[in-house]
């Protein structure tokens, strides 16, 4: 996935949540889901296929990790019990589902890191960060029947529909403008 399909896909699960009796009352910022739904890309891509490109060389590493998430997910456990403030809980939430977006469970040697060895795969290509990066960017908006270019435009039409339906929120409920 790239930025269409972790932002919208998951701002549009945490907006169908939202909508459960349940999880009304719980302030959800989307601004939060969509940065939790980079989070783990905003870490690991410059460390590891920028900083440390010559030795791990990998874009899936410590924050692609289920510990990650738990470490996210205990600080906002900690901040909520102090503050009632559920922000960083959203953010671990929207982490985790950018982990299982990515099929993280496919390499559990990162998944369960460090738990399977303390090692990274160095799965990044000779080309230079420059050219993996326009090649991933060509291969997302390149109009094919592949993983990442259908789940770019699922995210985008999930970004629509949310546009659409606050839209219409507002449209038909004047006074929670």
């Amino acid at each position: 996935m790239f930025i269409l399909g972790h932002i919208g896909i998951t701002v549009g699960i945490f907006a169908l949540i939202r909508k459960h009796p349940l999880f009304y009352s719980i302030p959800m910022d989307l601004r939060l889901v969509a940065f939790g739904a980079m989070l783990p890309d905003l870490i690991d891509k410059p460390l590891g296929q920028v900083i440390l490109a010559d030795s791990i060389g990998n874009g899936r590493m410590l924050a692609h990790t289920l510990l990650f998430c738990i470490l996210l997910l205990s600080a906002g456990l900690y901040v909520y019990k102090n503050s009632r403030y559920p922000g960083i809980i959203v953010v671990s939430a929207a982490t985790l589902l950018h982990l299982l977006e990515d099929s993280i469970w496919t390499t559990p040697e990162t998944f369960f890191w460090p738990l399977l060895g303390l090692e990274f795969a160095n799965n990044t290509p000779q080309i230079g960060f420059t050219d993996f990066f326009l090649d991933v960017f060509i291969v997302s908006y390149t109009p094919a029947l592949n993983h990442v270019f259908v789940s770019e435009i699922i995210g985008l039409l999930c970004l629509i529909g949310i546009m659409i339906d606050k839209k219409y929120h507002k449209l038909s409920n004047p006074q929670n403008t």
